[in-house]
């Protein structure tokens, strides 16, 4: 009966004190336009946070716990807390109201009249800092950024607000307060799940702090932190088994949403944390900066994973082959993008918990620089990658000849490509030597050259020429498969060489598969040599024909009568013309 009716009282007192300090517009801003309307801000806060507080404490339930975060929330309006890491500004905050009060209430009161913009008096222009008497404790006006004009209490006292408790804190209070320790009542408060009997109730030896936060909650911390990660690594596990006998897209799917279950679990771990449990002080900060780190390194994993899924579901469509220029090459862009958006997020988290982005951005910008002149070949390889991509030279499927080698392309990475040479050989090319290489593509030809030079024998006629010649043009132009335009097909007599007279046939076969180009022409060349056996000829061989005669010697007469006339025009005697010769002439 006695705690029914402390409770009531308490109740009715919390009602009519959250009456007269509740603002008429709960939604307006905090005055903080000189040092008093901040200070005189916070007191007024202060008085509906107790209030808040006294009446949570008489009836715990959500609605009450909601009201009063809404209501530290607007308190923390007054604070300057951009020195301090965004992921735990909230804890350092709320704390920072807690000791603040414990402090305040153990100095001699402050004349509000003699805070510099106190209502009352012409201040002239408001100094840009004033300190509370007897503390170190500044409000100060801020020169740049949102909240720019206003007078908030600086970082660094917020900050500093910690060591200022733990020197005053045992001294008695100077004034009446509902909660002599502010502190402590913010160390021990737990949500509504948890009843005040039931924490009272605990054993003495787990309820000493450890780090700003009482051991049992770090306990129940440390084992939500196993449930997490145990859950985690199971269905990891899990997936690991469906993805071994499953597509691309599903594998991808499967792996995707392990790090969506991990954000998932670590949000709604860090709310009952926070909001149940309660954890404070440096327990607090710490379990703040995990757990912004793995919301970031999940976040950072989930942007990886979803890259290479959105590709890869692209190419799973029917419009794409899997081994393709465009596949390859979307997978190279997801690759790209993946590496841009999770270095995104984790620039952003390192940022978030306190590591400053302009730092980490120069630091990895020199890294790059200083890994990119060490790995030249690879960053050379990477770009000849994206020109072959780019001019698309070759594709999956195509034979080619390059420098010294050729073969079938198997696969275009971002790196290498990979080549089967006709004795069934794999070799890997870097891209960058190949896009350096004269590359030919037979696959890329939509026809086939046929041509050929018959060496016939000699010994066939002029008609049996142009029979032939004629009756081979008429057969190539009957034929399906060789083109019919630009003067082809061609069969003419081109030369007479040493063993035989040349007849070439010339024409284009209407395939680009070399290998059906190579039966067509068979087909071809065998009708040929029928056509040439019909005509009663034959391929010539190369030959010499030897022609044996009797060697009768030189005309000894001819050989007198050139030395005498030779002699005679040496001495100058007149010739008459020889025998057989034409007359001189003038």
């Amino acid at each position: 009966m006695y705690r029914v009716l402390c409770r009531f009282i308490l109740l009715v007192l919390a009602s009519v004190a959250t009456a007269s300090a509740q603002p008429a517009n709960p939604l307006a801003p905090l005055d903080t336009s000189s040092p008093s309307a901040t200070f005189q801000s916070f007191l007024s806060q202060a008085a509906v946070i107790e209030a808040d507080y006294a009446s949570y404490l008489a009836d715990k339930d959500w609605a009450g716990e909601r009201t009063l975060l809404h209501d530290l929330a607007r308190l923390r309006s007054l604070m300057d807390l951009r020195s301090i890491p965004s992921a735990t500004r909230q804890k350092v905050g709320d704390a920072g109201f807690g000791y603040l009060m414990d402090i305040l209430n153990r100095i001699p009161e402050v004349p509000a009249a003699s805070i510099p913009g106190a209502p009352g008096r012409d201040w002239g222009d408001l100094p840009k800092k004033w300190e509370i008497p007897g503390t170190q404790i500044r409000i100060e006006k801020v020169e740049d950024g949102p909240q720019a004009g206003e007078y908030l209490f600086t970082g660094d006292s917020i900050e500093s607000l910690p060591d200022y408790h733990a020197l005053i804190i045992g001294q008695p209070p100077l004034k009446p307060a509902r909660f002599d320790d502010w502190r402590n009542e913010q160390i021990r408060l737990t949500g509504p799940i948890f009843p005040d009997a039931l924490t009272r109730a605990l054993p003495k030896s787990i309820q000493f702090d450890v780090l700003g936060t009482p051991f049992w909650k770090v306990l129940f911390t440390l084992a939500i932190v196993v449930v997490v990660a145990v859950v985690t690594w199971q269905w990891a596990w899990l997936t690991r088994r469906l993805r071994k006998h499953s597509s691309k897209v599903v594998s991808l799917g499967w792996h995707l949403v392990t790090p969506i279950l991990l954000f998932a679990l670590v949000v709604l771990a860090d709310w009952f944390i926070d909001y149940e449990l309660n954890v404070s002080g440096e327990f607090a900060v710490g379990e703040d900066i995990a757990v912004a780190a793995l919301l970031y390194l999940a976040g950072a994993w989930a942007a990886w994973v979803a890259c290479f899924f959105v590709v890869e579901a692209i190419i799973a469509s029917p419009r794409i082959p899997d081994n393709s220029y465009d596949a390859h090459l979307l997978r190279l862009t997801a690759r790209i993008c993946a590496i841009v958006a999770a270095g995104a997020i984790m620039v952003y988290g390192a940022n978030d918990i306190g590591i400053p982005a302009l730092g980490l951005i120069a630091g990895v910008g020199v890294g790059g620089f200083a890994l990119a002149l060490a790995s030249q070949s690879t960053v050379e390889n990477l770009f000849g990658g994206v020109s072959i991509f780019a001019d698309r030279p070759f594709r999956v499927g195509d034979f080619i000849h390059y420098g010294d080698g050729g073969g079938v392309v198997e696969a275009v990475g971002p790196r290498s490509s990979r080549i089967r040479a006709l004795d069934g050989t794999l070799i890997t090319v870097p891209n960058g030597d190949l896009a350096k290489l004269h590359i030919s593509n037979y696959s890329a030809r939509q026809k086939c050259h046929f041509q050929h030079v018959l060496g016939l024998r000699y010994e066939t006629s002029p008609a049996q020429l142009e029979w032939l010649a004629t009756e081979i043009r008429r057969f190539l132009s009957e034929h399906p498969m060789v083109e019919k335009s630009g003067g082809l097909p061609r069969v003419v007599v081109v030369g007479f060489g040493d063993s035989s007279i040349d007849m070439e046939v010339r024409c284009y076969v209407v395939t680009g598969d070399f290998g059906a180009f190579l039966e067509i022409q068979q087909s071809l060349m065998l009708e040929i040599m029928r056509m040439i056996e019909a005509a009663g000829t034959g391929f010539a061989f190369p030959s010499q024909t030897a022609y044996l005669t009797r060697d009768e010697g030189i005309d000894l007469e001819a050989k007198a009568r050139i030395e005498r006339e030779m002699a005679e025009r040496s001495a100058g005697v007149p010739q008459e013309p020889a025998a057989g010769s034409a007359p001189r002439v003038g």
